[in-house]
């Protein structure tokens, strides 16, 4: 480890010291924007540049079983919103996704790889922290806040199943042109600060479209 490194450490590991000494002893411009974007995944910073020195940084706590059925004991109580399960089954999941990205970021060999799950690290903990706000709401003031886009993607297929079959037929057409077309910006690499956004898009999108098929097939 370097002289200006272990200063930088002793000095409190300031995030833009960090960035330049990053980009001086050991480029890599995913994980500066990674950075740059939230200063919360500093202590990735320290592993990239003094590795035997991560452990003067808080890693992110790992998350039981136990505590999360304490924190979010509402959960079992039968008037909570079937909403709100699900949403609390999708945190567990995005959390685990969280955790198995952000251990396998310094395991990437290709500027592409460190991408890939630098943006599976992002885009996890951000739909994390939306379902957490959700549920926080709720435990504090016992009613919905309804900012998650699941609420939006409920109320589009409760609207779906009041549709004629003819407009079934046609919303299918419409969704599956809509699908294609956003796979194909994806799949451009041009604008990769939309990427997560569109992700988002075609999974609810996705949802729409097998939810419409079902309701063809019941028509059948």
């Amino acid at each position: 480890m370097t002289n200006e490194v272990q200063i930088w450490l002793n000095s409190g590991a300031e995030v833009n010291e960090g960035l330049r000494l990053l980009n001086k002893y050991t480029p890599n411009k995913h994980l500066a924007r990674l950075v740059e974007l939230n200063p919360k995944f500093k202590h990735l910073l320290i592993k990239a540049l003094a590795p035997e020195h991560i452990v003067l940084v808080q890693e992110p706590p790992k998350q039981t079983s136990k505590s999360f059925r304490t924190e979010w004991s509402f959960l079992r109580e039968p008037t909570c919103p079937n909403e709100l399960k699900v949403l609390a089954a999708d945190k567990i999941t995005t959390y685990c996704n969280y955790i198995e990205a952000h251990d396998a970021l310094f395991d990437c060999t290709t500027n592409k790889e460190c991408y890939e799950v630098a943006k599976r690290v992002v885009t996890n903990f951000i739909e994390n922290n939306e379902i957490y706000q959700e549920l926080k709401f709720y435990k504090e003031h016992k009613h919905i806040l309804g900012k998650h886009h699941y609420f939006n993607e409920q109320k589009r297929i409760n609207e779906l199943r009041k549709l004629s079959l003819r407009e079934l037929i046609q919303k299918q057409d419409n969704l599956k042109e809509a699908i294609w077309r956003i796979n194909s910006e994806i799949l451009k690499r041009n604008k990769p600060h939309l990427e997560a956004k569109r992700e988002v898009s075609i999974k609810a999108k996705t949802a729409e479209l097998a939810e419409i098929e079902r309701l063809i097939e019941q028509y059948e």
